[in-house]
C-alpha cells in the first residue's frame, strides 16, 4: 500500500550565493508541464485513427508558488531580482517524506504577480520556467 505523505513541511529552497535558502511564508506549490513531447506521425494510407510518437524529448517542468508576500524580505527581493535579470538559478523542491526527498530544478525564466485583498494578506505568485532535466 502506497503511503499517503502530508503536504505540510514541503518547502521550496532558491540557490542564493550557492546556499539553499527557503523561501519565506509559502501558502502552496506546483509544479506542471513536465511531459513527453509527441509528433503525429498519421499516413494517407493509415486506418481512421491518427497515430502519434515519441520525439525523445521532454518538455521542462513549470513551478508555481503562492506565497504571503513582503516586500521587505530578502528572499521575496531577490527571487524578484532575477526578473529583470535573468540568470540561470537552481530551485530545490524538498518533500515532508522520511528521506525527505529533494528535487533540484533549474530556472531560466521568472514572474512574480502579486495581489492585495480585503479578505486576504497580501500574497504573491512566483512562477520558474525551468530548462533541462530535474536532478
Amino acid at each position: 500500500m502506497a503511503n499517503k505523505i502530508k503536504s505540510k513541511g514541503t518547502a521550496l529552497l532558491m540557490s542564493i550565493a550557492s546556499v539553499y535558502t527557503a523561501i519565506p511564508q509559502l501558502k502552496s506549490i506546483s509544479i506542471s508541464g513536465e511531459k513527453s513531447e509527441v509528433f503525429e506521425n498519421t499516413t494517407l494510407d493509415g486506418s481512421a485513427f491518427k497515430t502519434k510518437s515519441p520525439t525523445g524529448y521532454v518538455d521542462p517542468a513549470s513551478i508555481s508558488a503562492d506565497v504571503f508576500y513582503d516586500p521587505q524580505n530578502a528572499v521575496h527581493a531577490a527571487f524578484i531580482a532575477l526578473i529583470a535579470a535573468p540568470v540561470a538559478t537552481n530551485f530545490k523542491v524538498t518533500f515532508a517524506d522520511a528521506g525527505p526527498t529533494s528535487v533540484v530544478y533549474s530556472g531560466v525564466g521568472f514572474g512574480f504577480d502579486k495581489s492585495a485583498s480585503p479578505a486576504d494578506g497580501l500574497s504573491g505568485t512566483m512562477t520558474i520556467e525551468t530548462s533541462g532535466a530535474p536532478s
